[in-house]
Formats: C-alpha cells, structure tokens, sequence
C-alpha cells in the first residue's frame, strides 16, 4: 500500500473540509435547514467521531474522544435528540486539524498491518488500517459535500 498517497489523500480531504467550514459561527452551527437532518456543527463532530470510531477503535488504538462527544455525533444521533451542551465551533476545529498529525504519527508503518476485527459496510470489507483510512477519508468527503450544501441553504 502507498502509505505516502494514503495519508496524502487523508490530509487532502481533511483540508477540504477546513475550508468549507470557514465561515460556520456558533449563530449558524445549528441551524437545520428544510430536507436536511442535521446542522453543520454535527457534520464536523461526525467527521471527528467517525475517524476516532472507524480508524483508531478499529486498529485497536484508544480513540480520543472527549466526554460526550458519542452521544452528540455517532451514527444515528440527531441534535434534536442533544440533551448535553455541544462543543462550540472553536473547540471543534482544532480537533480535526490536530486530528491529521495523531493519525500519521499514530499510523505511520503499519498501513498493510490486518485490523483484528474487519469492519464491513454492506458488501465492503475492509481489513487492513490502510483501508480503514481510505474508507475514512471517502465518509469525510461525503460530509463535506452535506456542509457545502447546508451552508448554500442558509444564505
């Protein structure tokens, strides 16, 4: 596996997504526009999660998930259902630019190593930390589409 254009294709998506979060305020982080599920500050704290749950939880590495963050952000949740405070706009951006570095740091030499229980989605199997980051870096750039589109709906 070409561990260079792996992490290359991780940093890639990762900066998109920093980008497209410039302008996101704690006036409009929440808002839900009409045929949307969630707001724009649980699309960046489910591409936090979803990198800590899919990547490190998978490898067997400790995930860095600070209190709360599952209950807001998994799969699944909703902020309708929040019934703790979230983090703001300012706690989350750092968390996934720092976020980039602990995964090649953490990672580093071990893209071909097997994860002991494959993660599958459907019909995809995934069984290497390679393959988890690539599958982590397609499920960023889905989000990120969704906050382009939100942060259209709400001009």
């Amino acid at each position: 596996m070409n561990e260079k254009m792996i992490f290359d294709l991780f940093e890639f998506a990762r900066n998109a997504t920093l980008k497209v979060a410039q302008g996101i305020t704690e006036e409009n982080a929440d808002i839900i526009p009409n045929g949307f599920p969630n707001s724009l500050r649980w699309q960046l704290g489910h591409i936090y999660v979803a990198v800590e749950g899919i990547v490190f939880h998978f490898s067997n590495e400790t995930p860095n998930l600070p209190d709360g963050y599952l209950d807001l952000f998994k799969t699944g949740t909703k902020t309708t259902g929040w019934n703790i405070t979230p983090p703001s706009i300012e706690e989350l951006i750092p968390l996934l630019s720092e976020q980039v570095n602990r995964v090649k740091e953490t990672f580093a030499g071990r893209l071909d190593e097997k994860i002991a229980n494959p993660f599958t989605m459907g019909s995809l199997k995934l069984e290497t930390i390679g393959e988890l980051l690539s599958y982590a870096s397609f499920h960023e750039s889905e989000h990120t589409g969704i906050v382009k589109s939100l942060k259209n709906a709400l001009k």
